[in-house]
This record gives structure tokens, sequence and C-alpha cells, in this order.
């Protein structure tokens, strides 16, 4: 399991790379970035009748500092460590349990969250560009490599059904050629055969 850090404007999205290409989403660093109460929303979440029985807790290293999540580190893969825990290390770097949706589950979330007259301006129009550009930078990063790849495999299985097709003429070439050359040996073996002789 590792975790990857995707950034878009000035968020920085932790997601968790699971078995098979799973991903889950933090959800604490985006409720951070908005200027949700994220224990608030986790509870929210954990309450709904779908997001609850989707969500998941994983154990991931988050610095305290988000400086440390640079985009110089955006792109690089890190192995989720819970052996950290213990080993001596900042405890504001230290592992801890998170609460994560599965990435096609977070824009549910996301479009959920009421604006109230209790949140700032500068947090609502944190929250409508998030739900307008949030799983769009997701997918980008996820899925854009993807759809090359599906894209380059199309052209590959194109290309190898192209040579089976020439590999296939050759074949029927091959055999018309030795059933060619068989019939002009029987040819030449009938002339033989029916020269004039003296005796």
């Amino acid at each position: 399991m590792t975790t990857q850090v995707v950034k878009f404007n000035d968020a920085e999205i932790v997601c968790i790379i699971g078995e098979f290409g799973k991903i889950d989403v933090v959800i604490k660093p985006i409720c951070d970035q908005l200027g949700l109460d994220s224990d608030r929303q986790i509870k929210t979440i954990s309450e709904d009748e779908v997001l609850g029985a989707e969500r998941s807790e994983h154990t991931v290293q988050l610095p305290k500092n988000d400086k440390n999540w640079g985009a110089e580190r955006s792109e690089q893969t890190v192995q989720v460590s819970p052996e950290s825990q213990n080993n001596g290390a900042d405890p504001s770097e230290q592992s801890r349990k998170m609460v994560c949706l599965p990435l096609e589950f977070l824009n549910g979330w996301l479009f959920q969250i009421k604006f109230t007259n209790t949140m700032s301006d500068d947090t609502k129009a944190k929250l409508v560009d998030y739900k307008r550009k949030c799983y769009k930078a997701l997918f980008a990063h996820f899925f854009g490599k993807m759809k090359h790849q599906i894209e380059s495999n199309k052209i590959e299985i194109e290309l190898l059904e192209q040579l089976a097709k020439y590999n296939e003429e050759k074949s029927v070439l091959a055999e018309n050629i030795k059933k060619t050359q068989k019939q002009i040996a029987q040819i030449r073996d009938e002339r033989l055969k029916n020269e004039p002789t003296l005796f």
C-alpha cells in the first residue's frame, strides 16, 4: 500500500493506493484546506447510509507542515509505514489513522456539503472551487496515464492483428508456392517418361 499527494491550485490531496489499484482519498487534509470541521464532516460521512458503508481507515504519515509535501514530492510514491509511529520521529510527522473515501465517492461527499451562515466567505469560495475542480484534478492525475495506456494497447492490438493477417497470407502463399513447384515437377517427370526411345 502506498500514498500519493496530488496537488491542484493551492491544495494537496492525500490518496492511498491499495491492492488492485483501488484509490482512497484522505478526508482530513481536504477539510483543513477548506476550513471545514473535519470531525463534523467525518461524523456526517459515517452517518450517511451510502458513504458510511464506503468509509475506511488507513494509517498514513502526514507531515504537520503542508510545505513538507512540496511540488517536488507531489508525484512521488511513498510507502505507508505504520512502524514509524514508534521510531522516535517528530510526533507531528508520525503515522496516524485517517478516515478515507474511495475516489469514486469523493464527489458525492463534496457535493452534499451545504453552505451555512457560519462559513466564512473564503471557505464558501474554496468549497465552490473544490466542487468544480477537485474530481477533474484527481481523475486527470490517476486516469490520464491510464487513458494513454489504453490507447497504446489498442494500437498494439491492431498491429498484432495485422501481423497475424500477414503471417496467414504468408502461410497461404508458401502453400501455393509448394503446390506450384509440385505441379512443375510432375510435368517434368511426365515429359521425361514420354520421350521417344529406340527400343
